[in-house]
């Protein structure tokens, strides 16, 4: 459950409740008709407002197959006196109400029917969500709203639930972006309430009347005047209506008023609070400078032509001329909608060394672009192309999984009262050109503060690129130092002189005109076909006429295999900076197609996967399909070294860098570096990516396409011809660049091998985090069983045995393993178990992050052990009684649904599809598969396969322990039977055995 950073810079706030609507049903019919959707949406929609005056609205879905429901309280942090309340109070909801005083069988029941849950804590909400089986819905919903209404806050929960609180707070730490809020609210007016520490920790927590404090909390805020609701579910409009006023109708209504930030952060007629130049130090090694100017506009929410204008990546676009010129490889805005006088909109980018030696000239480059967009001012024409894509997606979106939509819904519904707004219809947003032209003036050298992070800045001493940062923020520990700009510098910007280069978008000319939806073909199959297979050409073609969603979209591309795969660190370096030196060029020739929902992706590991989602149109399809080609076949390798450097090297060794990983990466790190026969370490890949020259990556990318295998398929609004049109492009440019195409399946070519660890074993990794400012430890453990669709060793069981029992354990022992180890053990924030597969072998694992003292890896792992014996003997006592068998097919029941929810959109399904047919094993019908091996799993096989792989001889275990400051690494070797691996390299050696 985590508490939403109060971040002014990287989070939007999207709370703002007002008064209730109607409730006669006539004004409730006028609601529902206004509600905006899209054509291609056959939801419907009711906005209601219940007896007890909560706004609420209900969906029908009727291809749903998971339900979801959100309450959502407006209050959050900002409402609270004592940091972190509000997040405690969350967690302490769910452990219970008078009617259901047992929190626990609310987790356990959504769980056991294939559902999640979680709640989170924001500036000015809190948010309570699940999903579940569309049969159970209205008992979850029952019992969410009687822990919102009535929660018994009790007094034995307190201690695990700050501990909870405090563990989240030490895992977080470490963020950058936390930090920055911190500082940057650190210096603005302290009157205002978003100076609050969000998280909360043991220190703040530990007051002694936290009990009154939190029932305090909850009268004042929790009153159902003060909460939105959404349900999406597969039932009639009607029935949902009636469900929704009976299951939440009764959740107390206390006529509360909804709580204000009495003082703005950053008031505009206050200098002492802009003007700043503020440098912090980060955590991590990815520089950020950020720009926040806090607009005054009062009850405006529409700033989508400002933010379009700044996020363009285009031609004349600020990004292109700062990534061209070697400054940043980011860039983007967006605005904080805080309350109805201000909405802070913050410019941010990510500086390259050269950028963050000489912020300045990015500060200039951006004034010189508003100045040239307020002297042009607002460009309706613009506006209006802008609005006609927005409309052309909104038409043809794809249909929203149900726990987004009642997100996305109650999200709409903080922002505005109006109904025709609650799904973000276009057509609803009206562009105030004055208002425009006045944000545009605000954006002015006078009105803004700049924040600098960078980890090169000391607190120690002044750098090459910073001064010595000699303060210091309390929760997060970070160093700073803030100073105002001079009276010079100032002047400077405000007279800064346009330039040519910089200028407002141009027309798209990949914007779509084209959606015909084109009669199904007599071959086409319920299946993909291979209409031009390696027998008959060089390229095999596979193509699949979507009869389902009936949309102009298109799935389509190609995988190129070479001769052969090389793995070491220096091909994944090279790999990685062609995917860089491609991408940069590709973003800034193919912005336009993006813009206009096309989605062109080239990725590069051992075969080039190269795919094209978006409008079917076969102009623009085609269009884009050579663009990306051109692009891909005319990289300059020429560059200018420095450039060539910060933008491409310097960004590859960032992305390699493990500095700021947490120690639950390096447990999965160190269990990876065991059992991949092929693992690369990054350290090496980053130590490779600085001895590279451009020339080199020009010399791998002409090896690998000097001998390929090409693979193409074409899924959706697309007839066949078309299909055989698009992959006849790609291997005629193949083709002009001397590539020989061979009639070779090179789909194996991809499968990397898993080693075994030796049957019977318990092996486990000990290693103290280098950071020693992380104070959090991890462990992960894992059992290793078999590939999925192996049937265990169990003699006569079907294909996909293993999948079965993996999925079925998860099932049972997840919500148990969280409960046991977080809960009852308070071990840490975070704790699982669940089913993963490596290269198509599943294994199970448990894991574990936290920083309590007296709590570390070596007590994660005993306690683990303890839970597996524990449900061993649970498993037993289950295989015994009707009850337990009974239990047991519940289980299989909701693994079958889980297993059986079918793709919601053609992008969903087209990938699955693309998936198996560039698989070494492709096989189309492993959903059927996979449930008959459900439907075969007995409770005795059960226990079995869970004696055979997590407690018998059969066992294959590792455990990886990573210690952080907070705990000290056990002096003695191992528990009894564990095989201690202190040298990870020699142990692999002892290796052979694969699956």
């Amino acid at each position: 459950m985590k508490a939403r950073p109060a971040h002014a810079l990287l989070a939007i706030l999207l709370i703002s409740l007002g008064n209730a609507s109607p409730t006669s049903r006539q004004a409730r019919n006028s609601e529902e008709e206004q509600i905006v959707k899209s054509a291609s949406d056959d939801n419907e929609y009711r906005a209601l407002t219940l007896s007890n005056k909560i706004r609420c609205v209900v969906v029908s879905d009727r291809s749903t197959e998971l339900a979801a429901v959100e309450i959502r309280v407006a209050s959050g942090y900002l409402a609270e006196d004592t940091p972190g309340l509000a997040h405690f109070v969350e967690h302490m909801v769910f452990e219970g109400s008078v009617e259901h005083p047992v929190g626990n069988h609310y987790q356990t029941y959504i769980t056991e029917r294939g559902g999640t849950f979680n709640g989170a804590t924001w500036e000015s909400a809190t948010t309570y969500l699940f999903t579940i089986r569309n049969d159970a819905w209205v008992k979850a919903a029952r019992m969410l709203a009687s822990f919102v209404g009535d929660p018994l806050f009790p007094k034995d929960k307190f201690i695990s639930a700050i501990e909870a609180v405090d563990s989240e707070y030490k895992i977080n730490i470490l963020s950058d972006y936390r930090s920055l809020y911190a500082v940057a609210m650190k210096l603005s007016n302290p009157k205002n309430r978003y100076r609050a520490f969000a998280t909360g920790s043991k220190e703040t927590l530990n007051v002694t009347d936290i009990y009154e404090q939190s029932v305090r909390f909850h009268d004042r805020f929790y009153s159902a005047n003060l909460i939105t609701i959404a349900v999406v579910a597969n039932d009639t409009i009607d029935n949902l209506e009636t469900l929704a006023r009976d299951v939440f109708g009764k959740i107390p209504n206390k006529n509360r008023k909804r709580p204000q930030n009495s003082a703005l952060p950053f008031p505009t007629n206050d200098k002492r609070y802009l003007g700043k130049k503020v440098y912090y130090e980060m955590k991590s090694n990815m520089d950020q400078l950020s720009f926040l100017f806090p607009i005054n506009m009062p009850n405006y929410v529409n700033v989508d032509y400002i933010i379009y204008l700044l996020d363009h990546e285009g031609r004349g676009s600020i990004y292109q001329y700062l990534l061209t010129r070697g400054y940043a490889t980011q860039f983007g805005s967006f605005v904080v909608l805080e309350d109805s006088q201000t909405a802070p909109l913050v410019i941010y980018c990510q500086p390259t060394e050269k950028g963050i030696a000489d912020p300045y000239f990015i500060v200039e480059t951006v004034f010189k672009y508003l100045k040239a967009a307020c002297n042009n001012g607002v460009d309706v024409e613009l506006w209006e192309s802008i609005n006609q894509i927005s409309e052309m997606n909104f038409r043809f979106q794809d249909k929203q999984e149900a726990e987004y939509l009642v997100s996305n819904m109650l999200d709409e519904m903080g922002l505005s009262n109006d109904t025709k707004k609650y799904l973000g219809a276009p057509s609803q947003i009206i562009l105030d050109v004055e208002v425009e032209n006045e944000i545009l003036s605000f954006l002015h050298p006078d009105n803004f503060n700049l924040y600098i992070g960078s980890d090169s800045f000391s607190d120690s001493e002044a750098t090459s690129n910073g001064p010595q940062l000699t303060k210091s923020e309390y929760y997060y520990s970070t160093p700073y130092l803030d100073t105002n700009f001079t009276e010079e510098q100032l002047e400077a910007w405000r007279n800064v002189e346009t330039d040519p280069e910089l200028h407002l978008p141009e027309p798209n000319t990949f914007v779509p005109s084209n959606f015909d939806i084109y009669d199904i073909e007599d071959d086409a199959g319920e299946l993909p076909t291979e209409i031009i297979s390696r027998d008959d050409g060089d390229v095999s073609i596979w193509w699949y006429q979507d009869q389902e969603w009936k949309q102009p979209r298109i799935f389509t591309g190609c995988m190129i295999f070479p001769k052969q795969v090389t793995r070491n660190a220096r091909t994944w370096a090279l790999e990685s900076m062609v995917s860089e030196i491609y991408g940069i060029v590709k973003d800034l020739a193919l912005y336009e197609a993006w813009e206009a929902d096309f989605n062109p992706i080239l990725d590069f590991q051992e075969s080039w996967d190269m795919t094209v989602f978006g409008y079917s149109d076969p102009e623009k399809v085609e269009n884009v399909l050579n663009k990306m080609l051109d692009v891909l076949f005319n990289l300059d390798f020429t560059k200018d070294e420095e450039w060539f450097n910060s933008t491409v090297v310097v960004p590859i060794q960032e992305h390699f860098d493990e500095e700021d990983e947490d120690p639950y990466y390096f447990a999965y790190k160190y269990i990876d570096s065991v059992v991949y026969k092929d693992f690369i370490d990054y350290p090496d890949a980053k130590k490779a990516a600085g001895e590279i020259s451009q020339l080199e990556v020009k010399e791998y990318m002409n090896n690998f396409l000097k001998d390929v295998s090409v693979s193409c398929s074409a899924f959706g609004n697309v007839r066949k011809d078309h299909a055989i049109r698009y992959s006849n492009i790609i291997k005629e440019k193949l083709a002009e660049q001397g590539s020989l195409i061979q009639n070779e399946d090179r789909r194996a070519l991809r499968d990397e091998d898993i080693f075994k660890l030796p049957p019977g074993s318990s092996h486990v990794i000990r290693r103290r985090m280098e950071n020693a400012d992380q104070v959090t430890s991890a462990i992960l453990v894992v059992y290793q069983v078999g590939r999925e669709e192996w049937d265990g060793g169990l003699e006569g069981r079907p294909a996909y045995t293993v999948f079965a029992f993996t999925g079925l354990l998860e099932l049972i022992m997840g919500h148990t393993c969280f409960t046991y180890l977080r809960t009852e053990k308070q071990l840490g924030y975070m704790a699982f178990c669940r089913s993963e597969k490596y290269e198509g072998i599943n294994n199970f694992h448990f894991g574990v992050q936290g920083s309590r003292a007296g709590a570390g890896p070596d007590l994660f792992e005993r306690e683990i052990n303890n839970l597996i014996a524990d449900q061993h003997d649970k498993f037993r006592n289950l295989a015994q009684s009707p009850e337990g068998i009974e239990k047991f097919e519940e289980m299989k029941q909701a693994l079958s649904d889980k297993v059986a929810i079918k793709p919601r959109t053609l992008y969903d399904k087209s990938y699955k599809l693309m998936a198996e047919i560039y698989s070494s094993t492709g096989d189309f019908h492993k959903v059927e598969k996979k449930l008959e091996a459900i439907s075969a799993m007995t409770v005795d096989s059960f226990l079995e396969l869970y004696e055979k792989f997590l407690v018998g001889n059969g066992k294959r275990k590792i455990s990886s322990q990573v210690y952080g400051a907070n705990h000290a690494m056990p002096e003695d070797t191992t528990e009894d039977g564990e095989i201690l691996i202190e040298d990870i390299k020699a142990f692999r050696g002892q290796l052979s055995e694969t699956f």
